[in-house]
């Protein structure tokens, strides 16, 4: 056989085989994705219309104004803590645990953990809810959900210090003294 006809062949048996699992992969699409009809509640869009996606007839194409959930924050009777300071004077392990034992969410966002020799920790955009806990590490590192990173270079608490942790209004919430 010369190498046009051989060519030919190739290109015959690689075309019917290609419109053949073409062919298999939308039947199987198909059969495995029925099509909704008119009668399911759906219209179906003209042959020569433009139209992009299909919409229950119940459904408006006007924008529905949605409600954003809501989240109360309480402003009485908060019962946040520092329930311990672990590994003072040690930049690797030292860690301030603050729980929120209040009976609603806290938002602490710009309230402050404060040592007396005045290094300041601003908390970032965080809600605190009802029996959640996060820990400052003084050392660095990426915040995450539970831990909040101080990027200290050297250790912030030592033993005998008091900690207080204040709002946003300055106001000492609550204070730990470091055995």
């Amino acid at each position: 056989m010369n190498k046009t006809l051989r060519l030919i062949i190739y290109l015959l048996i690689n075309i019917v085989l290609s419109a053949s699992i073409t062919l298999a992969v939308l039947w199987a699409w198909d059969h495995y994705h029925p099509q909704l009809k008119e009668s399911d509640g759906l219209r179906v869009p003209e042959a020569n219309s433009n139209v992009v996606s299909q919409q229950p007839n119940n459904v408006s194409s006007d924008p529905q104004p949605t409600s954003e959930p809501t989240l109360e924050f309480i402003e009485e009777d908060i019962a946040v803590t520092i329930h311990l300071i672990v590994g003072a004077g040690d930049l690797d392990m030292e860690y301030v645990e603050i729980h929120n034992q209040s009976q609603g969410a806290i938002d602490l966002t710009g309230w402050q953990l404060v040592d007396e020799q005045d290094h300041v920790f601003t908390f970032p955009a965080l809600i605190l809810n009802t029996d959640g806990a996060i820990k400052v590490l003084s050392k660095k590192g990426m915040n995450s959900v539970i831990e909040l990173y101080w990027q200290a270079d050297t250790p912030i608490w030592q033993s005998g210090e008091t900690a207080n942790l204040l709002n946003a209004d300055e106001d000492i919430i609550a204070s730990y003294s470091i055995p």
